[in-house]
């Protein structure tokens, strides 16, 4: 039977401990961890194996269950996880990756009746935590906030000993290296360029043309229409057709010279209005076309950026028809505000099916817990493609008190809008087959009606 190094088993298996040069350190402040820690010390010691020895790994696990409590690592906060209250195969990946910025909330190794699972805080943790567990050869599959593992639980206790040679830098360092979704800062640095261009109702020229040479190489194909708007598409496999839409038009002019004011997340204008009003939808939009094709997302892209939304919803209502005839959904980024998914004009005018808006709110739970949900708003270029046909919907921004001098654009919110969107096109085709259920189904009440008539 192979030994191995004691050390090497407590690592695997969740133990957060280190070899210094005065011993064994062990580095986790959590009371109940440092208590189970002295516990297999001395089930240890009383076989007759020291912190410098070896034993065979089912012995070292025969010692681990001996302390298991199955309470469930769900009833802990992450940094109060009790490790011996963690399935055992599992609880080495657990430990390790809170270790390394990804709080856990559920886990479970299958107990040999299904895949291992892990659950995390957001979406944004799993994808990283995903990124993780491939660099070290462990593949898994994400959905929501969780990844199901790929392998035996059995297998699982190797790969924390190797995510344990990581530090918190280097995982940083190769999840930015390997995420599918624009980096912050190359977001924020998107945003303030785009801030920075002039473009009136009706005289949008710089900032189409800044969208434009952005677009060129990200996309299939794109055009500007007879009215001014631009028009494009990305094509990646078969699926759902997804619009995706901001405008290009602010109410007043910037002021000549105005500095952008940064107050932490929060960003304003020294004199004048900001511009988040829509820029900060058009920023959306562009790092959707940059970073869609690093997803799993099948489907057709199509982008439209209106000129003169401000004053009348004018180009929209001037896009052709036949760019609309495809599209099964469409997300508009135009609203104030931090969690707001506007589903109709004053609660009068809907803009989606109830189905539609309820999926978008609950992968909005999904997204930010906590933050997204649906209520009714004003007039957008939303109500254009809603009259088409196409189940739409309105999302947060980010800003405030636009058209004013007191426009605040909180920056922070508007990257959570793009994880949001990003999201949403990954679950289009979900979004999809629900409506096309929905949709059947009335239709097979009507057969079922007139038969009965």
């Amino acid at each position: 039977m192979k030994k191995l190094s004691v050390v090497d088993l407590m690592v695997a298996y969740g133990m957060m401990v280190k070899e210094t040069e005065k011993g064994l350190s062990f580095t986790d402040p959590n009371t109940a961890n440092q208590q189970h820690f002295q516990h297999v010390m001395e089930a240890l010691w009383e076989c007759g194996i020291n912190l410098a020895g070896e034993m065979a790994e089912e012995d070292f696990i025969n010692i681990l269950e001996s302390f298991f409590e199955s309470t469930g690592e769900s009833l802990f906060h992450p940094n109060e996880i009790a490790i011996h209250t963690v399935d055992i195969y599992v609880r080495g990946l657990v430990m390790q990756l809170n270790r390394l910025g990804c709080p856990t909330t559920y886990s479970c190794d299958g107990h040999d009746r299904r895949r291992p699972q892990i659950y995390f805080a957001t979406v944004r943790e799993a994808r990283k935590a995903k990124l993780l567990l491939q660099h070290v050869g462990l593949t898994c599959r994400m959905e929501n906030r969780g990844l199901t593992i790929l392998k035996e639980r059995i297998e699982l206790p190797k790969y924390a000993g190797a995510l344990a040679g990581l530090t918190e830098s280097a995982a940083d360092d190769l999840v930015n290296k390997k995420n599918p979704l624009m980096l912050e800062n190359e977001y924020y640095q998107l945003l303030e360029d785009l801030l920075s261009i002039y473009g009136v109702s009706g005289q949008e020229e710089a900032i189409r043309d800044y969208v434009i040479h952005y677009l060129k190489p990200l996309v299939d194909h794109f055009e500007v229409d007879y009215y001014g708007n631009v028009l494009a598409q990305i094509k990646k496999g078969n699926g759902p057709t997804v619009l995706i839409n901001a405008h290009l038009d602010t109410v007043y002019d910037f002021v000549e010279g105005r500095e952008i004011l940064k107050n932490g997340n929060i960003w304003s204008s020294s004199e004048g209005v900001l511009g988040a009003d829509d820029r900060a939808g058009v920023c959306v939009a562009l790092a959707v076309a940059k970073t869609i094709r690093n997803t799993d997302f099948n489907g057709t892209i199509k982008l439209i950026f209106t000129v003169e939304e401000e004053i009348g919803l004018r180009g929209a209502s001037r896009v052709a028809k036949s760019f609309l005839w495809d599209v099964d959904m469409a997300f508009v980024v135009d609203r104030r505000g931090t969690g707001d998914i506007v589903t109709s004009c004053g609660g009068y005018i809907p803009f989606c099916s109830n189905e539609f808006a309820r999926q978008v709110e609950r992968i909005g739970r999904i997204s930010h817990p906590g933050r997204w949900q649906t209520v009714a708003g004003g007039s957008s270029d939303t109500r254009i493609w809603a009259e088409q046909g196409i189940d739409s919907v309105n999302l947060s921004a980010g800003y405030e008190n636009e058209h004013t001098n007191e426009e605040t654009l909180d920056i922070q919110a508007n990257y959570e809008t793009y994880e949001f969107v990003m999201l949403l096109v990954e679950k289009s085709q979900s979004l999809m087959k629900r409506s096309l259920e929905r949709r059947n189904q009335r239709a097979k009440n009507k057969t079922s009606e007139r038969k009965l008539g």
